[in-house]
């Protein structure tokens, strides 16, 4: 059977490939693009994509405050990683693990520093409750997970079309390793770090610090998301296998773009978070289902 599904990093991926019978690849590609359609109408009818004029929440005093917060954010997260290498962990995959849960930490520490100091101010318009953010985040994962499959599949069944090969069933290293070892110790650490700390240091820093510089620098709220869309789609070029990097970059770039819309919207990262956790955490459990 030539495959016609791609990861969203990595769901359709696993749910569709692993599968030996084309009728079945078939109908989830149809139902994908089904609620795609569905999601899209829905926020085109309610104009969910517009961001409001004003800024909400903390935002820099001055554009360059938040890029230095910024390249302090990014320098964490590698002195994290440094000192989780320094720990002298013998297997490679929990040493990855600490390295990468380190330098969270780290990256969680600057995010909360830096927005507590008198360089960062709360704009004029107030942002929505962590409770109501939190139920938007849901609703949001809920309208975008079937464009992000969708256009997974779409992507990736052009490609084949094309004559490239097929993305790779796991399309992100870290579901790679968890597929290949099966180490149920590993997979409940792995499990915790990229639904509790990736999704609160990368909102925090992403649509913490830089997206609300751009905001101060001139920009929109539409332009800002997506420039820091493109931006954050970017720094993941080296953990995406070449098969299925144009795959995964375009979702990534898609979620992206929605958690910076929901940053504008709600103004601040509660809604970001909840949509990057709830993504990392479906991938994680239907990899190791």
């Amino acid at each position: 059977m030539r495959v016609i599904a791609a990861p969203s990093i990595d769901m359709p991926a696993l749910l569709l490939q692993s599968n030996d019978e084309a009728a079945w690849s078939a109908l989830g590609f149809a139902v994908a693009f089904l609620c795609a359609v569905i999601a899209i109408l829905l926020i085109g009818r309610f104009r969910l994509w517009k961001c409001p004029a004003e800024p909400s929440g903390v935002q820099p005093r001055d554009p360059a405050f938040g890029a230095a917060a910024m390249v302090l954010f990014v320098l964490a997260g590698a002195l994290g990683a440094s000192a989780g290498a320094s720990l002298g962990i013998a297997d490679d995959a929990y040493a990855r693990e600490a390295r990468g849960a380190l330098g969270n930490i780290l990256q969680i520490a600057v995010v909360v520093l830096a927005a507590r100091t008198a360089l960062f101010v709360a704009a004029e318009r107030k942002p929505a409750s962590a409770a109501k953010a939190t139920g938007i985040g849901v609703l949001a994962f809920m309208l975008v997970m079937p464009i992000v499959m969708a256009l997974a599949m779409a992507i990736n069944s052009l490609l084949v079309k094309l004559g490239y090969p097929a993305a790779p069933q796991a399309s992100h290293e870290t579901l790679a390793i968890l597929l290949e070892r099966k180490d149920p110790w590993l997979s409940t650490l792995t499990f915790a770090h990229v639904t509790l700390l990736v999704p609160i240091a990368e909102e925090g820093g992403w649509r913490g610090l830089l997206q609300p510089s751009f905001r101060r620098a001139g920009l929109n709220g539409l332009a800002s998301a997506c420039l820091t869309s493109l931006l954050f789609a970017s720094v993941h070029w080296t953990i995406l296998p070449a098969d299925g990097r144009v795959t995964g970059l375009s979702m990534l770039f898609t979620l992206s773009m929605a958690m910076g819309i929901l940053r504008e919207r709600t103004g601040g990262i509660v809604a970001p978070i909840t949509v990057h956790a709830l993504f990392n955490a479906v991938n994680v459990a239907v990899a190791l289902s």
